[in-house]
């Protein structure tokens, strides 16, 4: 305790001896520090080409605090600004992001809908926007706004929903990759994604826009308005900004080639019996079912099946996966539920400064937004329901089946497909507020202290949900004595209840209505409805507060060096963090019907409220040592280093450092590098998230038909663990397991003894801008990132694959997996982080821009950015097999955009082509060691051919009118997907209009 805090009293004392430092030399920024693009070019509102501003002003780039030219910056950046986000037609920014190579793999809306939930999260996910660099995951993503940390949406995570940032206030967006922990703190091991917002606003702005499918539906509606004013002869202004973004749901019959009778999946070949030509192990079948459950319910009497309507039950064919194709049983195709979630967003902004002196420049920054997300994804079911044979519901054939067989009840596994889907509304609410005091303290030295509080209010109302008391209540059917019609046998005789009264005073003024389930579609809207829980709401609150201070400026009041004088940052910061989940009553105290929220029967399955918080005090520093300038052979040669003490309330001290370096031999060339020290300390939710429930769909890698699809060890290891518990390895296969195709339960927790995680970057690179090409910008940049003691969190289908696909059973993911005794067959979980893991990638970027003013010809604008991934693999324990993730979906190898825009007068039109490569279906080790594993064409997912056009008439200044269509050819998922490579939402039309502008 002394320890930590003789820490912290020497990084508090540390910026205060720092404030009357003397320094150097360019006029404080008014303004936070935000970043020029290195070799942007392209439209007005964008930064102009490095060798055409190399007159103007030094600016602070991302990834420095330390104000030089944009193209001395030592660290790539790849930057895009707003009329790259308006020509490209998205009003959903992270889905414009996933056109930049490094973060293809970020989660937009489309992948927060339905049954997807980003991280396994059960509870306020709906509709979130992640962004994912180098697919390293986005808990190591760090995204600023305005170079400052903002606060996190997702419940017990730092992850930023990018829907709280407006569209259209975004002035430029800057990719950094790597290194930048020793400058902005813990989080950014991939990287930073820094919102550089518009600033000095003098006018009025507007933007409409609008759009639809070219099937009619996924409608949006989209509209800002902006008005700002200079005042106090410019030492002053105040800008207020208002966006709504509206988007319409998707949902999966909607599209012709998802629905049952359309789609095709890959599942295990039951006829494989070794290599043949023309025979795989995998293969594709069609109207894939769940077998032992049907929309009317599965019944067994006396050794026969039947359906809940009295038909017999058709089983179907048998295929692999624990599945059957076609017959009664319930299709698998409906069980995903919405493609895109119905949206609506509300954003206001204030922005506002007020410079006082050179001295003493404040500025303020509040916003409020406010984002609903709502969807709806698979369906209840009654697993099983009991029915004593006085139900006057059950057809004949049923009862008279039963009473030959001498049963007095009969069970029904029942898949709700009629009943409203299981569904989620979320709205999150987001407050910030930024208050910044910044002023030059001398003529060599500039402060900046700055307090930003931010807040994320998550109303989560789960939608559709059955009351345990109420729905059994109204299963149990009698006939009414008095009437002769069914009635709930509680209404009759109260103390008949199969679960004790909650919600309900039982007896004949309860309301309990009966409720059919024998076929699909009899049911009475209204007992269900009186069943169903209509107030399930729980409540989350996540909230950040930073006070930073900082002093920059350079020693040139003291001496300089040939190219100058050497520059510094330094300074401290202060951050706490905390997150709270709150359930409803309803979750914890298991008042839900089955699996509507859970299994309420298996004890291991607890929603419990969730409280955690930290905080953590640093130190940071950073120089530039400009070494030469304007000499033969060193244009310009420089040197820098930054570093960040932290010391963190959960895992102590922490370090971050990075050392730089740029050389232009002459102006037209310039070669950068950096090597550095990159750290992430836990966050909440892997430290102090409470026991939580989570179910999942096993395909187990012990099955007799995937034991050749892992590693060299798996099929030694799942031998010898099955005869463990007493099972029989000849006959472990899907179709003999009863559980195959169901939903098992298991429970998610944090881990309190978890450490940061370390990973050391370098980057190299060149920037080429040949003064016989004016306008042309040219960079290309390798990374290479290595993570130790990686945080990993793996969701339970792979813990159950790296089980058995380590070197020995003796692993920490088999003690996650349990397993039944006398079979063998998985029937619980647990999933928990652990530092286990260690990950490394590397790969090229590269980025070109190039502005041709042809005269009359117009002008041509052509951007490209690239991406070479060179390795991404994961070693999950240590010793384990590195597994290769290079080439798998979202990692493709090959990866580009090219923009090129062309402008004549008043008219603009804008083309953008988003390609990356093939990857693969299946994982490396399944199919190198089996050649015969697929067919050719089924080992890898297609390629992205994604094209967008847009045409813009400016018919006068301050008006334009614009459309465009995305997806122009009409790409479709591949086959057995629905969202990759691309979406389902097919072509897309849309029209807008701007009115206004800067003054």
């Amino acid at each position: 305790m002394q320890d930590k805090a003789s820490c912290r009293a020497a990084i508090v004392a540390g910026v205060l001896l720092s404030s009357i430092g003397q320094a150097a030399a360019q006029e404080a920024p008014a303004q936070p520090p935000v970043a020029a693009p290195v070799g942007q070019s392209g439209s007005d509102d964008r930064a102009a080409p490095a060798d055409q501003t190399s007159g103007s002003a030094d600016i602070v780039v991302t990834g420095s605090r330390i104000t030089r030219p944009d193209y001395a910056a030592p660290n790539p950046i790849v930057s895009f600004g707003a009329a790259n986000i308006q020509q490209s037609g998205n009003t959903n920014v992270t889905s414009f992001l996933q056109r930049v190579p490094a973060l293809t793999n970020s989660v937009d809306s489309t992948q927060s809908a339905g049954s997807d939930r980003p991280g396994g999260q059960l509870y306020g996910a709906a509709g979130l926007n992640l962004l994912d660099l180098r697919g390293l995951g986005t808990a190591r993503t760090l995204v600023l706004v305005n170079g400052r940390r903002h606060v996190a949406s997702q419940i017990d995570s730092a992850a930023v929903d990018v829907n709280a940032i407006p569209t259209d206030l975004i002035e430029r967006v800057d990719v950094l990759t790597g290194g930048a922990s020793a400058v902005y703190g813990a989080d950014g091991v991939s990287g930073v994604v820094n919102f550089i917002l518009k600033r000095d606003f003098d006018g009025v702005t507007a933007r409409a826009q609008m759009g639809i499918s070219d099937q009619g539906d996924a409608g949006n509606r989209f509209a800002s308005i902006g008005a700002g004013r200079n005042f106090a002869g410019g030492r002053g202004n105040v800008t207020l900004f208002y966006e709504y973004n509206a988007d319409s749901p998707l949902r999966n019959d909607d599209r012709a080639f998802l629905r049952r009778e359309n789609r095709r999946y890959l599942v295990p070949n039951l006829a494989y019996n070794g290599p043949a030509a023309g025979s795989y192990q995998q293969v594709l079948a069609g109207d894939l079912r769940y077998p032992y459950g049907t929309p009317s319910g599965y019944i067994e009497i006396g050794g026969n099946a039947y359906n809940g309507d009295g038909t017999r039950y058709d089983p179907g064919t048998q295929v692999g996966g624990g599945f059957v194709s076609g017959g009664s049983a319930t299709p698998v195709a409906g069980y995903v539920g919405d493609l895109l979630a119905a949206t609506e967003r509300h954003a206001v902004n204030l922005l506002t400064h007020y410079d006082v002196s050179d001295a003493f420049k404040l500025s303020l920054e509040g916003k409020f937004v406010q984002s609903t997300a709502t969807t709806f994804g698979g369906f209840s079911g009654n697993y099983p329901a009991v029915f004593t044979l006085d139900n006057p519901y059950i057809p004949t054939a049923l009862r008279n089946a039963a009473l030959l067989a001498g049963e007095t009840t009969i069970v029904s596994n029942r898949n709700n497909t009629d009943f409203p889907r299981l569904g989620e509304s979320d709205r999150r609410r987001t407050w910030r507020g930024v208050v910044d005091a910044s002023g030059r303290v001398t003529d060599h030295a500039q402060y900046d202290v700055s307090l930003t509080y931010g807040q994320t209010d998550v109303r989560i109302t789960k939608l559709n949900s059955r009351w345990n008391d109420r729905f059994t209540a109204a299963l149990d059917v009698v006939t009414d004595p008095s009437t002769g019609r069914p009635t709930c046998r509680s209404n009759l005789n109260p103390a008949a209840l199969q679960v004790p009264a909650y919600s309900f005073t039982p007896g004949a003024g309860s309301g309990c209505l009966p409720l059919n389930t024998f076929g699909s579609g009899v049911y009475d809207p209204a007992a269900l409805a009186w069943a169903t829980n209509r107030d399930n709401v729980s409540t989350a609150r996540l909230t950040q507060t930073v006070v930073s201070a900082q002093l920059t400026g350079d020693f040139g009041a003291l001496f300089t060096l040939p190219g100058g004088p050497i520059q510094f940052a330094v300074g401290g910061e202060y951050r706490r963090e905390t997150s709270r989940f709150d359930p409803n009553g309803f979750l914890t105290g298991k008042q839900w019907y089955q699996y509507d929220e859970g299994d309420s029967f298996d004890p291991n399955y607890v929603i419990s409220r969730s409280r955690g918080a930290f905080d953590v005090w640093e130190a940071f520093g950073e120089l530039n040592l400009p070494l030469l300038k304007d000499q033969p052979f060193a244009q310009t040669l420089s040197v820098g280093a930054a570093g960040r003490l932290s010391d963190y309330s959960t895992v102590g001290r922490t370090q971050a450092w990075q050392f730089n370096g740029v050389w232009a031999p002459i102006r037209d060339i310039t070669f950068r590098g950096s090597y550095g020290q990159s750290v992430r300390a836990p966050n909440i939710g892997e430290l102090f998230q409470p026991t939580s429930p989570t179910t999942n769909y096993f395909v187990d890698p012990c099955y007799l038909e995937n034991r050749n699809a892992g590693s060299a060890t798996r099929a030694t290891n799942c031998v010898a663990l099955i005869n463990t518990l007493g099972g029989n390895p000849a006959t472990f296969t899907a179709n003999n397991n009863p559980d195959a195709a169901v939903l098992i339960n298991g429970s998610r927790t944090g881990n309190p003894g978890l450490k940061e995680e370390t990973a050391r970057t370098w980057t190299a690179g060149t920037v080429l801008r040949p003064r016989f090409l004016p306008g042309l910008s040219v960079s290309a940049d390798w990374y290479d990132i290595r993570l130790r003691d990686a945080i990993n969190t793996a969701d339970a289908n792979t813990i159950a694959n790296l089980c058995v696909d380590q070197p020995t059973l003796a692993n920490v993911f088999c003690a996650a997996i349990r397993r039944r005794q006398g079979t063998g067959y998985i029937n619980g979980f647990s999933v928990q982080p652990q530092n286990v893991a260690s990950f490394r990638t590397a790969g090229l970027d590269v980025n070109l821009s190039y502005v041709i003013r042809a005269s009359r010809a117009g002008t041509f604008d052509l951007r490209f950015v690239g991406g070479y991934l060179d390795r991404l693999e994961q070693i999950a324990t240590p010793g384990a097999q590195p597994e290769d993730q290079v080439d798998q979906p979202g990692r493709p190898k090959f990866n580009f955009v090219a923009s090129p825009t062309w402008s004549l007068d008043r008219l603009t039109i804008s083309y953008n082509l988003r390609w990356f490569d093939r990857t693969r279906r299946f994982p490396k080790a399944a199919t190198d060691a089996n050649p015969d594993y697929a067919a050719p064409d089924l080992l890898r997912y297609k390629e992205l051919w994604q094209h967008d056009v847009q045409v813009q008439y400016a018919v006068t200044p301050d008006f334009a009118l614009y459309g465009g269509v995305n997806n122009l050819t009409g790409q479709k998922p591949d086959v057995d997907s629905y969202d990759y490579p691309i979406p389902s939402l097919g072509r897309y039309l849309y029209i807008g209009v701007k009115l206004g502008g800067r003054r």
